[in-house]
């Protein structure tokens, strides 16, 4: 039996692995322009906003970086785009948890893989320690700061001992005010032509938000460079 369970861990880990592969040579996912293809394509379709979150969703668990999303929800819904960005990231973070906790030893060795494929100046055992430490608190602060990629800390997460209640919540209430600000300063600066006063007051708001957040992190007790 516990034979049978491992094949079906490791059967499923090279699931991931190959579709992982094909995302990237058939659908070039780490390309923006071809995201934006895909969904200039999908516009046509019914429910347009349901493709986009499920789309985003499954990008985001292969890595896609979430920051790509929020100026695409902007240009395709509006102010109302993050709110597809909140859901799809949400979603996202959820099921590479769950994965993470399910496949742990396998997914440890893939993220030091692509964490590690470039100079770091945070080892992924010390966030792994710190949201164990400070739990909620700690991930919400994580969503906040962008010094570790979004999906990247998704795995991590599950990797850790933080109840998935405490992950959820934190990933939320992170996601929220930085989504909407986005929105707000990409949606004024896609109509940067028709009023740019409003455009650069957008601006003004998100360097104001952008400055927060470092304040925060230099001051906080979770610092990353402590």
């Amino acid at each position: 039996m516990e034979r049978n369970k491992r094949i079906i861990k490791r059967g499923f880990v090279l699931a991931l692995i190959f579709t992982f592969i094909y995302l990237i040579f058939s659908l070039n996912i780490f390309k923006k322009d071809s995201i934006m293809d895909i969904l200039l394509l999908g516009k046509e379709r019914d429910r347009f906003g349901i493709f986009f979150t499920i789309f985003i969703t499954f990008l985001l668990v292969f890595f896609v970086p979430l920051s790509w999303f929020s100026p695409l929800a902007a240009f395709f819904f509006g102010y109302k785009g993050f709110i597809y960005v909140v859901i799809g990231g949400t979603a996202a973070s959820i099921l590479s948890f769950i994965i993470a906790r399910i496949f742990k030893s396998d997914i440890i060795n893939i993220l030091n893989k692509i964490y590690y494929r470039k100079e770091r100046n945070l080892d992924l055992d010390e966030v792994s320690i710190r949201i164990e430490k400070y739990g909620l608190r700690y991930i919400f602060f994580m969503r906040s700061m962008p010094f570790v990629p979004f999906g990247i800390a998704n795995y991590v997460s599950g990797i850790s001992s933080v109840s998935i209640k405490d992950y959820i919540f934190g990933t939320t209430l992170g996601l929220i005010p930085s989504q909407a600000i986005n929105s707000y300063f990409y949606v004024k600066a896609i109509n940067f032509g028709r009023n740019p006063l409003k455009a650069l007051f957008a601006a003004l708001i998100k360097g104001i938000y952008v400055l927060l957040i470092i304040l925060w992190q230099r001051k906080s007790k979770y610092n990353a460079k402590e």
